[in-house]
């Protein structure tokens, strides 16, 4: 008897992971599904190729990444209100909520991972920004040290010509 209860197909499984990686705001990449998953590459190619050529579900960025064509719908607008009698209004769409302060504590503490959650997404994105711009200035300085060398190289095989050809002109003298 096998340990492993998830009935699920490896199609089924690598589309969960996409469905979730996109709530989530995160890159749906080849690398992160086979991880994510524990399939194989060649597995998960072979679902996501299938995704995109004939479902159309999913949509090719750059090679190995990926998007959903249809994601969710549009959010619905959201605004929250405090009254003067300590109530908060939450308005999500055509709903209402009026809560009162311990409800608002409630409702706070449930959402307080989705806080973090966004916190760390940002901080990810920002962290990427930045260590992006170090790598291309990173890049840069290589090319210009590059360029340097190979001028001091050319420099030095000049030089080098002509401490050769001196004493060939010392010995004619």
């Amino acid at each position: 008897m096998s340990l492993n209860t998830d009935r699920r197909t490896s199609r089924q499984i690598i589309w969960d992971a996409i469905q979730e990686m996109a709530a989530m705001g995160q890159a749906i990449t080849r690398k992160t599904l086979q991880e994510v998953t524990g399939l194989t590459y060649h597995i998960v190619d072979d679902h996501v190729s299938r995704f995109v050529d004939e479902d159309g579900t999913l949509r090719r960025v750059v090679d190995g990444v990926f998007e959903l064509v249809k994601g969710y719908d549009a959010p619905r607008p959201v605004s929250v209100t405090d009254l003067d009698d300590g109530q908060t209004i939450i308005e999500v769409g055509d709903q209402e909520m009026r809560l009162w302060p311990r409800e608002v504590r409630k409702v706070a503490m449930r959402l307080a991972g989705e806080a973090q959650q966004l916190a760390t997404m940002q901080l990810q994105h920002d962290v990427a920004l930045a260590t992006q711009g170090l790598q291309l200035e990173f890049r840069a300085v290589q090319r210009e040290m590059a360029a340097r060398i190979k001028e001091l190289e050319e420099s030095n095989q000049r030089l080098r010509k002509q401490v050769a050809e001196r004493p060939a002109q010392v010995a004619l003298l």
